[in-house]
């Protein structure tokens, strides 16, 4: 016979820090998408306050990713909700850095 796996009824609950990390990461994403909906609707001459809305989209992604990793020091936690929220703001980071070089550059 082979061996049978233990199972664990106890149920863990989400780390405190991951609804942070998510919520800030969606927040995060709203406001880049209205941010880059802006800007494509006025065809690329956005306002000042466009550029700051992305700006804030790219600072909250940097507080959620933080959030995020020190979700993970939490023991015995559930750790879906800190992947989820750094899986999008590790994303937006990303975008919004390329994008700046690519201003800069431009």
């Amino acid at each position: 016979m082979g061996k049978q796996k233990k199972v664990s009824y106890i149920r863990k609950p989400f780390a405190k820090k991951s609804f942070f990390s998510l919520g800030l990461a969606l927040g995060a994403l709203v406001l880049g998408v209205l941010g880059i909906s802006s800007a494509a609707i006025t065809a690329g001459q956005a306002q000042l306050n466009v550029a700051a809305v992305c700006f804030c989209s790219m600072l909250i992604s940097i507080f959620s990713l933080f959030y995020g990793v020190s979700s993970f020091f939490e023991k015995e936690k559930k750790y879906i909700l800190s992947k989820i929220g750094i899986g999008i703001s590790a994303v937006l980071i990303i975008f919004w850095t390329v994008l700046l070089i690519i201003g800069i550059r431009g």
